[in-house]
């Protein structure tokens, strides 16, 4: 999947993302990303991410930001970037406690590859029990409840790996991970891969990526 399509599917999502290149500049920000912390598109687009999430304040993103950003360093380290939780920066100038979970998109030969973070603010990735009228969506039909291998590869997908890296890692066979790509996509009434990442991050799945 390219980084333009996931841009476009992205764009609607009720999920913050942005995404980043591997010189920390903004290519992409979504209206999720505009709704949670008040900055447009128009206001981030070509900036460091450090410049617009973090500020120029001490209480940066996570401590390890102050000695720079830690998903880049997973990946120069050939490491699996991870979730972090976070104190985004509002237009407001309030900071917004967040899940940030990074997802790897490879470049080809005309296009180097991006940083996408999947976001939302706390109070939505953890809410408190009976806040709302509706029923939980996890209780829907089992909806979410996943085996624990299949929340094993959902947390892999959702950090940008293929289907063989993801063999690999876990020592199965690429069938073996289809299936249980095929088998949480169901569960989480997903028609991709990307949809059942922000289902599960909507559901508070990802939460401790």
């Amino acid at each position: 999947m390219t980084a333009e399509a996931i841009f476009a599917a992205l764009q609607d999502a009720d999920v913050g993302a942005y995404a980043v290149t591997l010189d920390q500049e903004i290519v992409f920000w979504n209206r999720g990303a505009e709704r949670i912390l008040g900055h447009s598109s128009d206001e981030v687009l070509g900036r460091r991410c450090y410049e617009v999430l973090a500020g120029t304040r001490g209480d940066s993103l996570v401590p390890a930001c102050i000695n720079g950003c830690p998903s880049m360093g997973a990946i120069r380290a050939r490491e699996i970037p991870q979730t972090i939780q976070a104190n985004l920066l509002r237009a407001s100038g309030e900071r917004t406690a967040a899940s940030v979970t990074p997802m790897i998109v490879a470049g080809d030969d005309e296009h180097p590859p991006v940083l996408v973070h999947l976001f939302q603010s706390a109070p939505a990735a953890m809410p408190a029990e009976g806040a709302s009228d509706r029923p939980a969506e996890p209780r829907r039909r089992g909806r979410g409840r996943l085996a624990p291998r299949e929340l094993e590869v959902l947390r892999l997908v959702a950090r940008g790996r293929s289907t063989q890296q993801i063999a690999d890692e876990l020592e199965i066979s690429p069938h073996t991970v289809r299936n249980h790509v095929r088998h949480f996509r169901r569960k989480l009434e997903a028609r991709t891969k990307l949809d059942a990442v922000l289902t599960a991050m909507r559901l508070g799945i990802l939460d401790q990526v």
